[in-house]
């Protein structure tokens, strides 16, 4: 038979029920919350990199590469054929303008230059011998000259004795004309040796000019070989560090061979190279960004080779600290060519997140929030990227990758 539950029992089965009640309610309650923040999506703010909107100068660039070289650097050749005798500088040693770094051996060029002195000594008498021959010659012919004058002279006189004689009767016309043949033949023999003198003076003076150039001509060698010579102690033409030196002591050089190589390392320019698709935004005078351990050089490109190689355009920059500390020959660096700019934009940092397009979502926090925000994309360049609308001023901007989240409008900051 039933047995009645005593009240006291019933109040302790009913404390027992809401207790039991109220721990599943807070364990639904604390479940239901964990599988929101499960839900929920987030991001840890550790993991993001941002940027806040600022107004500045925005530049547009187009990369390119480029390597520090000296802005003066001196290739210094042999002035004769030589033999490399001495050498008193090495690779990498510093020198001082007019210190000799090579001592050659110039025999060879001591011998042609005792050659042409000789040679020169020969002409200079070839001179005088054809001068004595050609005046000797001359001298005979005004001898001739003379005698011949007067010969006709004789001729007229016995000319004038025929006629006076045929006139009274003492001689006869054929004396007359014989008289007088032979003074024309003598006259004729006076007209022959006038022109061999005029001609032995034309000659004289042609072959006299003709030797005068040959001995120009010599004496030009002459001294350009002399002037070689003196060259032939190779010094340095101004302060430098040597970067190549022909050190094979007894080598034999040939005229022009280069022996030196010497830099100035006070100052330096940068050789660059860009793709030939931007071959028309490269021009001199146009400002350019060289990169070195994350610090910016400014620099103006001064020329621009015209021929395109290997799908590349070179050009030079002129720095406008051409003695920074930074710069070392034969440095590579990062070039970027300034193609335009603007004053007063607002800009930010680039990043992960701007993908090139002319309108992207990009994230910016509100508080705890990344909150998806519609933007206008400009210019850009390596470090910043110009937003024309859709950002203001002050605001910060999610620069790192979030595609994964593109197509909420709100993510959580963890």
């Amino acid at each position: 038979m039933d047995r009645e539950i005593s009240s006291k029992e019933q109040a302790r089965r009913r404390t027992r029920i809401y207790i039991i009640g109220s721990v599943v309610a807070l364990a639904i309650a604390f479940g239901f919350i964990q599988f929101s923040s499960i839900v929920e999506p987030a991001v840890k703010g550790s993991a993001l990199s941002t940027s806040v909107a600022e107004v500045g100068r925005m530049e547009a660039t187009v990369p390119a590469s480029g390597i520090i070289t000296p802005e003066y650097e001196f290739t210094i050749s042999s002035p004769v054929d030589a033999r490399i005798e001495q050498v008193m500088f090495n690779a990498g040693e510093k020198v001082l303008a007019g210190q000799s770094i090579l001592r050659l051996n110039k025999e060879s060029a001591l011998l042609s230059f005792e050659k042409l002195n000789e040679e020169q000594h020969v002409n200079r008498n070839k001179i005088n011998q054809l001068s004595l021959g050609l005046q000797k010659t001359l001298d005979e012919l005004k001898t001739q000259y003379s005698i011949k004058q007067m010969k006709i002279s004789s001729l007229e006189t016995a000319l004038d004795h025929e006629q006076s004689l045929l006139a009274i009767g003492g001689s006869t016309d054929e004396n007359v004309k014989q008289a007088r043949l032979t003074l024309n033949v003598a006259q004729l023999e006076l007209k022959q040796i006038k022109n061999q003198m005029d001609n032995q003076k034309a000659t004289m003076q042609a072959d006299l000019k003709s030797l005068g150039y040959e001995i120009n001509i010599r004496e030009k060698d002459i001294k350009g070989i002399s002037d070689k010579l003196k060259n032939a102690s190779i010094s340095s033409p101004r302060n430098g560090v040597i970067t190549w030196v022909n050190s094979k002591i007894g080598a034999e050089i040939n005229e022009g061979e280069e022996l030196v190589r010497i830099a100035d390392l006070s100052s330096f320019k940068v050789e660059a190279s860009i793709s030939d698709t931007y071959a028309d935004e490269v021009k001199s005078g146009r400002t350019a960004v060289v990169r070195i351990a994350k610090t910016d050089l400014l620099g103006n490109i001064s020329n621009v080779q015209p021929a395109v190689e290997d799908g590349t355009v070179k050009f030079s920059i002129n720095l406008s600290n051409k003695s920074s500390k930074l710069l070392r020959s034969n440095l590579k660096v990062d070039v970027f060519v300034v193609t335009s700019y603007k004053e007063h934009t607002i800009r930010v940092k680039n990043g992960a997140a701007f993908n090139g397009s002319e309108q992207q979502k990009v994230f910016v926090i509100e508080g705890d929030n990344a909150v998806s925000r519609q933007v206008k994309v400009g210019e850009s360049n390596s470090d910043y990227v110009e937003i024309l609308s859709g950002l203001k001023a002050g605001e910060k901007v999610i620069t790192s990758e979030m595609q994964d989240f593109i197509h909420l409008s709100k993510v959580k900051i963890k």
